[in-house]
């Protein structure tokens, strides 16, 4: 199932970390809430099962981009 926030605009990778890490998915909030404060638009982690990842996303939309 896609991710509502990812259909609503553009995905834009910002960093992945491997979920092997312990710490992964506290490191991926972490960076997301950085991110949030860098730039407009919205900040979200997913779980990538394909690359067994946290990905650090941030939506383009039309009146960010």
């Amino acid at each position: 199932m896609a991710c509502r926030a990812c259909t609503a605009g553009h995905p834009v990778l910002l960093d992945s970390y491997p979920a092997g890490d312990t710490r992964a998915s506290l490191v991926a909030a972490h960076r997301a809430t950085q991110a949030r404060n860098e730039a407009p638009g919205p900040v979200h982690v997913h779980y990538d099962q394909t690359t067994d990842t946290f990905a650090v996303i941030r939506t383009d939309t039309p009146e960010h981009a």
